[in-house]
């Protein structure tokens, strides 16, 4: 799939998130997540309230990781979204996503592909866990 810009990436992503097509299970979804660090394009949170924070980049995958693993400060897991061909190339270096306990996913037709599954652990700022989950909320409210 060719992505025109980040922006068409990660409308495809959320639209597949949302239609329930994803191997992170149901969850109820989000963009645009600002907090003092920075800016998460999507966060996502299933029933069980693990918090999920996706970064989406064309090709810059080690930017992308760099804000994925600042993202552990509030999210259980976190991910890098590339397209296919970017994923690929970013997947040689799965040590540093290893490290950082960063997965990565594309997508594949209307499938999301977790290439590398991100370690689930505790957020190291469980106040700002909850910050994001009321962003969720309140974008679901006003959808």
């Amino acid at each position: 799939m060719v992505f025109p810009n980040e922006q068409t990436l990660v409308t495809s992503f959320v639209s597949r998130l949302s239609a329930g097509r994803s191997p992170l299970g149901a969850v109820q979804v989000a963009t645009e997540f600002y907090y003092q660090r920075g800016r998460t394009d999507i966060v996502a949170c299933t029933a069980e309230k693990t918090l999920i924070a996706v970064e989406a980049k064309l090709e810059n995958w080690r930017g992308a990781l760099q804000q994925a693993f600042r993202n552990r400060c509030f999210a259980h897991r976190s991910y890098v979204l590339m397209p296919k061909n970017a994923a690929l190339r970013a997947h040689r270096y799965a040590g540093e996503f290893d490290r950082r306990q960063v997965g990565i996913c594309y997508l594949e037709g209307v499938e999301i592909v977790v290439l590398h599954p991100s370690v689930e652990a505790d957020p190291i700022e469980p106040w700002l866990s909850l910050k994001a989950q009321l962003h969720i909320e309140a974008m679901g409210a006003n959808a």
